[in-house]
């Protein structure tokens, strides 16, 4: 893979969801500091946020259904 955003995906899917809520927690408060003072990575840290809550959204529903 030559795509941070689909590496970053797999790799989260090989995460514990400590990590994941880590990640969750620091790339939010680093994508929200990084809007203040302008810094060109806050759009990368919002991606990390997303893709976080995205995997943590799918073992939850996955929990739900086995």
């Amino acid at each position: 893979m030559n795509n941070w955003h689909n590496e970053t995906i797999a790799r989260f899917k090989a995460l514990p969801i400590e990590s994941l809520e880590y990640i969750r927690w620091d790339a939010h408060r680093a994508a929200v500091i990084g809007e203040t003072i302008d810094n060109p990575k806050a759009a990368q840290y919002w991606d990390e946020y997303h893709y976080a809550c995205m995997e943590l959204n799918r073992r939850a529903n996955n929990k739900e259904i086995n």
